[in-house]
Parts: structure tokens; sequence; C-alpha cells
């Protein structure tokens, strides 16, 4: 039956790898050496350290397992002498029958071919946002260009003094909008370098609330702040931050002409801590609800559709994640996660 077991094993396409408690490979199966580039059976020292010589991610991971550490489909790229590989790789602890743990079994995939049609993939998807986005940029600025040429039409009639002022005063305003879009366009586009410290996100919260309640538009609109009073500082850029926040909220205040209530809760929830913001707007149409974080994406008559576009990407640069849910005339709540830790 044994023998039949390691047949078995020698035939998978994963490498599987058995290391005891002090250090020895006890069983590596042929995938594994394919995978791994390595020869397990040429090997005289049977430590792991020296079976997996020159694959120190991979050491450091069965070191980890060995001090009862485990790792689910973790991802590994190895400089191999000609090529590049990605591996995927989940260990276990290898107990006995009186639950007394023995040593650690490491489950190697090569996933090499996976890595690069996502890079196909993700190349693809480049190409068809700048498509996109010069598209929405010709759009959004075209409008303004052709306000300008109006009013210089005007001029060229030769007005009365109060209109040519009128019309400078409109040029003014348009190129103060042009400039604006492409201020817009410029956060969008470049690539976030966020400079990571630990941050108080409680105290973002309260200076963004305390920006956003001097709009006029807030006027009639009640500001709830549910901050945990322990949540953890978070290793983050403040100013990013402080502009995802900003942005969200405008939207939600913008989203209550009428007046309202909006909630900032903050807390800590599977590792992470997490940022709801909820207004008690009109709520989005369902029907545009995979569109909202995409470039020149608006239903307001004089957005750029940018911002939430720049939420997704500042948070996305800090490994966290970007939600909502919303119910129809019942109002809307946006949910950013973040490690606590990089």
């Amino acid at each position: 039956m044994r023998e039949y077991n390691n047949l078995i094993l020698q035939c998978i396409p994963s490498g599987v790898m058995v290391i005891n408690m002090n250090g020895l490979v006890t069983f590596c199966n042929t995938s594994a050496d394919s995978i791994l580039g390595i020869d397990y059976l040429k090997e005289k020292d049977k430590s792991y350290a020296s079976v997996l010589k020159g694959r120190s991610q991979v050491v450091q991971l069965i070191k980890n397992g060995i001090n009862g550490e485990t790792y689910f489909r973790k991802q590994l790229q190895l400089k191999m002498e000609d090529i590049n590989k990605w591996i995927g790789i989940t260990t276990s602890i290898l107990y006995d029958d009186k639950a007394t743990p023995m040593g650690v079994i490491a489950v190697f995939s090569d996933i090499t071919d996976v890595k690069d049609l996502e890079a196909d993939v993700k190349l693809k998807e480049r190409l068809a946002a700048v498509g996109e986005l010069s598209a929405g940029v010709a759009h959004e600025i075209r409008n303004p260009l052709s306000a300008i040429a109006g009013y210089a039409e005007l001029l060229k009639k030769g007005l009365q003094e109060d209109e040519i002022a009128s019309a400078v005063d409109g040029i003014i305003k348009e190129a103060k909008n042009l400039n604006r879009i492409v201020t817009n366009f410029l956060s969008f586009v470049r690539k976030p370098q966020p400079v990571f410290k630990g941050t108080d996100v409680n105290g973002l919260i309260k200076e963004v609330i305390s920006m956003a309640s001097l709009d006029r538009n807030a006027e009639r609109i009640n500001f709830d702040i549910k901050a945990l009073k322990t949540l953890p500082a978070v290793e983050a850029d403040p100013f990013e931050l402080r502009m995802a926040f900003l942005n969200i909220i405008q939207n939600a205040v913008q989203a209550m002409p009428n007046g309202g209530r909006l909630t900032v809760k903050s807390g800590v929830q599977y590792g992470k801590i997490f940022i709801e913001i909820t207004d008690s707007g009109s709520g989005i149409p369902k029907e545009i609800g995979d569109r909202i974080f995409n470039p020149f994406f608006t239903t307001k008559d004089h957005g750029t559709g940018l911002g939430l576009a720049i939420v997704h990407k500042i948070i996305e640069a800090h490994d966290g994640k970007t939600e909502f849910k919303s119910r129809h005339g019942k109002g809307t709540t946006f949910i950013i996660r973040l490690p606590i830790k990089r």
C-alpha cells in the first residue's frame, strides 16, 4: 500500500515535498524536482536548505512552516538559470495520530502560463482603457472649447463695453473649467506613489468632515461619526487617503441636495480596518452600478467623472478594496477596506 501511494504521488503533476521537524526532506516527487529545478536524489545532504539551495523564498516558507505558519496558494517568482518561473505553494503541518507535529508538507504548482495569460489580459485592458480615456478627455474638453470659441466670435463682432466684459468673463470661466478637467485627469493618470507611515484614520475622517461641512450644500446635512476609539493606526499615505475620503464625502453631500444624514463609521473586520460612508440620498440606479468607478463616467451636469476613479486607484495603491451598496431611494454606502500593516 505504501508503494502504491508513493506511485500516485510520483505521477501527479503537482510537486509534493515532505520535510520532518529536523529539517530533513523525507519525500520529494519528480514534479517538485521539475517545478523547482532541483534534483532531490542527487543531493547527499537532505536538509531542505541544501535541497532548495538558490530558492531562498521557498526555503523561508518551509522554515516558517516548521515554526507553525502555513500558506495557501502563495505565489512566488523564482529566477532560474535561463527563465523566470512563477509557482504557487501551499504548506500544511503534518501531524501523527496523537496530533503531534511531524513535519511540513509543501505542494507546488507551476503557474507561469496563468501569469502570462493574466499579463496579456491586463495589457488588453490597459489598451482599451487608453481608448476610453482618450474619448472621455475629448468629450470633456470639447464643451468648454466650444464655449470659448463662441465668446471669441462675439468679441470679433464689436460689442458694447458691458457685453465685452461679459464675454471675457465667460472665456475666463471656461478656461478655469478646462484647467479643472486637466488637473483631475492628471490626478487620475499619474501613478500613485504613496509615502507610507503610521496614519490615524479617525483623525483624517474628522478633518474631512470638518472641511465638507463648510460646503454651502451641506447646510442641511447632519454629520454623524461612529468611529471605533481603539482603531489601530494603519500604514498609509495620509494625503492620499484624505483625498479619497473627501471625494466620497463630497459625492455624498451632492447626493442630498434637500438635506439628509451622512454617517461615517470605522472599525476592524477580518484583520483589516474598514471605513463606511453612508448617505440618505436617492441611491445609485442598479443599471449603472458597475460603471461608477470608470473614468469620465458621471451622472452630474458639471462633473468630470474622475472622483470615484481616483478613489479606486488610491485605495488599490494601498492594497485595499473599495466597495459600495445602494438601494434606489434609500441611499448609498461606500466601504473602504485597508490592511493594518503592509
